[in-house]
């Protein structure tokens, strides 16, 4: 019997982990939506460039993997440098990836929480021509996405529209949100300030603040994904 050839993925999905967490500790979050779709994406991580205490529910669980990040600082009085010191932990991860992988290009991004909210810093970059490193990201997904007056204000103040509005991301975008999530109502007011609603996609499932973890809610998302990447794919065509 001829072994049946592992297909090696031509795509990668750029991953940022939630604040007071770590790439390890996010790749284990993810473990259910990686081996959905092991066979059509690589899964890159960024680190955040800030040491943090551990974020909401890290402890007990990943008590032993340490260290501990964010991507933005609490009380932070220059957000532009935030966000310049943001970009270049993002930079870093995507030069690094791209110069070992060119087989497979990132193509999209995944944030959790925090990282939901620097997924929207970089993706509306991404629309203003700011991050020219960047490959082009052809989708968004944030879970349990954070939300924040201060990135909205620096957004609005850096946008090129007059009457002080804010440029809504037209890249299309899964939102995933937990029915109990503390935080629903602030992945809500993301989703409705800065994402264009023609191209947004909810799915809810039913729990906290974490990845979800139902096969059902699993397969939805990784769905949603691949249908992404078609749907480009055929406008490119």
């Amino acid at each position: 019997m001829v072994p049946a050839v592992k297909k090696v993925p031509s795509r990668a999905i750029l991953c940022i982990h939630g604040g007071g967490a770590s790439p390890e500790i996010f790749r284990f979050q993810l473990a259910p939506l990686r081996a959905a779709l092991k066979d059509d994406f690589e899964f890159v991580y960024a680190a955040g460039p800030h040491a943090a205490v551990p974020g909401p529910d890290v402890l007990p669980f990943f008590a032993g993997m340490k260290d501990f990040y964010s991507w933005f600082r609490k009380g932070a009085t220059d957000t532009a440098d935030e966000v310049a010191v943001f970009n270049e932990a993002i930079r870093s991860a995507v030069e690094t990836w791209t110069g070992a992988n060119p087989h497979a290009p990132i193509v999209g991004v995944l944030g959790f929480s925090q990282g939901g909210l620097a997924s929207t810093v970089l993706l509306w970059e991404q629309q203003m021509g700011l991050v020219p490193w960047l490959p082009r990201l052809r989708f968004g997904v944030l879970v349990c996405c954070a939300y924040s007056d201060v990135a909205t204000e620096y957004i609005r103040a850096n946008s090129r529209l007059g009457g002080g509005e804010v440029v809504r991301i037209a890249v299309p975008s899964l939102h995933v949100h937990g029915s109990q999530d503390y935080n629903l109502g602030q992945a809500r007011d993301t989703l409705a300030t800065h994402y264009c609603a023609e191209s947004a996609s909810v799915i809810g499932f039913e729990g906290r603040h974490h990845i979800p973890r139902k096969v059902e809610d699993i397969q939805k998302m990784a769905r949603q994904i691949r249908r992404f990447v078609e749907e480009d794919e055929a406008l490119q065509a």
